[in-house]
């Protein structure tokens, strides 16, 4: 069983969070002042915002680009928002048979597209959790 580390935000590194999620892509710190515009980020900031997210496991370095005549580094998320949210619900003591119960809403109430593509997902979970299981037996 996998342990499901505390990932607590402060709020604007929430928000930073969410923007690199939106992104998809990794970015330097010129580009998310750059990209980021109506988020109200001073460049040291950002820079302080990073680190503490990187402390915390929730992004990483993966690269570097020659800016000018200077190299910089590449930030992108280290977890998926999903992830993210999965830590938070069980953080506060949702157990799996109640975020089953969140998935199975969601996916009652969902646009029938979604909703096939997620049934598959699941399908392929369970598959997956039983031929670990077996093997394990």
């Amino acid at each position: 069983m996998q342990i499901i580390k505390k990932l607590i935000l402060t709020k604007r590194e929430d928000e930073l969070m969410n923007f690199l999620w939106d992104e998809g892509r990794p970015l330097i710190v010129e580009e998310m002042l750059d990209v980021g515009g109506e988020h109200e980020w001073g460049e040291n900031y950002l820079r302080i915002m990073l680190r503490s997210l990187e402390k915390k496991g929730a992004v990483e370095a993966c690269g570097m680009v020659l800016r000018g005549k200077q190299y910089a580094r590449q930030f992108r998320p280290a977890i998926s928002k999903e992830e993210f949210y999965l830590r938070l619900a069980m953080n506060r003591g949702a157990s799996a048979g109640a975020l089953l119960q969140v998935a199975a809403a969601a996916v009652m109430k969902g646009k029938k597209e979604d909703t096939d593509e997620v049934v598959r997902q699941l399908e392929e979970m369970l598959e997956e959790y039983k031929a670990r299981t077996d093997e394990e037996e």
